[in-house]
């Protein structure tokens, strides 16, 4: 076996020193062999392992070791599967950064469309483009009657985010001519123009799309959007969420929604974005890729999370029986949903903020039971060891819920609104990967089953 340590150059690989070229230094131990493998941004290639190969073992000749090694890792812990110059997290820092700007410089400062354009075109907006994205958001043609069909064959008390699932498929098959497998050729990979329309029209569909299944499911009529308003503006004014007075958005709500959707614009490499970007892989329609991540995106180990959390502060009832729920899960017996971070083991850089705009809803806050019980088991976990010596702190998307609530909507419709906040950065990576070279993200694994098996 090679003395790697030192190689007969006094630590350095062939010469080259280790600061200037970052090495992995590899020894085979199955066949003595020794691999360098390059080290870069302090990443190495996966692929850099199918040299490792070994004879196959007769024993185990699914490991398929002349085929070289694999790397195996179960949920993607430690994978990187792109790079991206969209969005920066530093989990044991607490930080995040859009675009190379840190989020708590964004907050309060930028709006929803000229954050949406930096996380998709990359820059802040000049006056003259936040004006034409914004025309071109508010004038989006109105859904088809068809779909708002699709959409009332429901029941209304129906899952919301199946019949968004639906709507969503309606309006992709109104246009089929945006479909490549039905035009039969590449419509999006490599055409920026193409992309750039099609992700307008996608934002300004999906809020209507929103819009009709909470009509519905409320027995609301829907309000036509109105193109002298924001995107956010015209998203309340369809659902109907708006004052008495006026007949438009309150300006406050309007005013804390834009900045709760510039905080949870985007986050990186979550499940649901990988879903999109996994189907993306394929050189889809971008509404083909919406509905994978709204699919991910519903499940209880990720956005799903936060409707199960509010169903426990349900189940708790009063405050009083916050303290029984508590022991419970320290006890191992109970799960307490929207607790915990997979990235953060700090507080979550967003959480400041959307403490603040929960203490501009006070009043709304002292009238509702369900967070009162939400404020006392925050209360309460944040005091006690068991959770503390975790590092286990409220998930800022069950804040961020908190928020919807207190200005009035249903708890089953606050995953709607989170993927209506998410999805300018569902849009800026994929217009990033629309811009790469095409490469189906295909995973492999590893066969742990029968072989060669007789049939009787």
């Amino acid at each position: 076996m090679p003395d790697i340590t030192k190689n007969g150059t006094n630590g350095h690989v062939n010469g080259k020193s280790d600061t200037a070229s970052p090495l992995l230094h590899v020894v085979d131990s199955r066949t003595g062999k020794y691999y360098p493998i390059p080290i870069v941004r302090n990443a190495i290639n996966a692929s850099d392992f199918k040299r490792l190969k070994a004879p196959e073992d007769p024993e185990h000749p699914e490991d398929q070791n002349d085929q070289g090694i694999r790397v195996f890792d179960p949920g993607y812990s430690n994978t990187a599967v792109s790079e991206s110059q969209v969005t920066y997290i530093d989990g044991l820092k607490g930080t995040i950064q859009y675009r190379g700007y840190r989020i708590e410089d964004i907050v309060g400062k930028k709006k929803f469309v000229e954050t949406a354009h930096l996380l998709i075109w990359g820059e802040w907006p000049t006056a003259e483009q936040e004006t034409a994205l914004h025309t071109k958001l508010s004038t989006v043609p109105l859904i088809d009657e068809s779909v708002f069909k699709v959409i009332q064959a429901f029941p209304p008390n129906s899952s919301i985010i199946g019949m968004m699932i639906a709507g969503l498929s309606a309006v992709q098959s109104t246009q089929m001519d945006r479909i490549p497998a039905h035009a039969a050729k590449n419509l999006y990979l490599g055409q920026p123009k193409a992309v750039d329309d099609e992700i307008v029209r996608l934002m300004g569909t999906l809020s209507m799309v929103t819009a009709a299944v909470y009509c519905h499911h409320i027995g609301r009529e829907f309000t036509p959007p109105r193109p002298e308003l924001s995107y956010i503006e015209n998203f309340l004014l369809m659902m109907g969420h708006v004052e008495a007075s006026t007949g438009l958005p309150n300006p406050l709500y309007v005013d804390r929604i834009e900045r709760l959707w510039v905080l949870i614009a985007d986050h990186e490499m979550t499940c649901s974005t990988a879903a999109f970007l996994q189907t993306a892989s394929s050189l889809p329609d971008v509404f083909s890729c919406m509905i994978s991540a709204l699919s991910a995106l519903y499940g209880p180990l990720h956005g799903g999370a936060i409707e199960v959390a509010y169903k426990n502060f349900e189940e708790i009832g009063t405050v009083e029986n916050v303290a029984a729920k508590i022991e419970r899960v320290k006890a191992g017996k109970e799960r307490l949903f929207g607790y915990g971070h997979r990235i953060y083991r700090v507080t979550d850089p967003r959480f400041t903020f959307i403490s603040q705009i929960l203490n501009e809803l006070k009043e709304e806050i002292a009238r509702n039971p369900i967070l009162k019980v939400a404020f006392e088991v925050d209360r309460v976990a944040s005091e006690d060891e068991y959770f503390t010596s975790r590092k286990l702190r409220p998930n800022a998307d069950l804040f961020a819920a908190l928020v919807y609530s207190a200005m009035g909507f249903p708890t089953e419709f606050i995953l709607p609104l989170s993927l209506l906040s998410r999805t300018q950065g569902f849009m800026a990576h994929w217009k990033e990967a629309m811009s790469g070279t095409a490469r189906i993200w295909r995973p492999g694994q590893i066969y742990t089953g029968h072989l060669n098996r007789e049939m009787e």
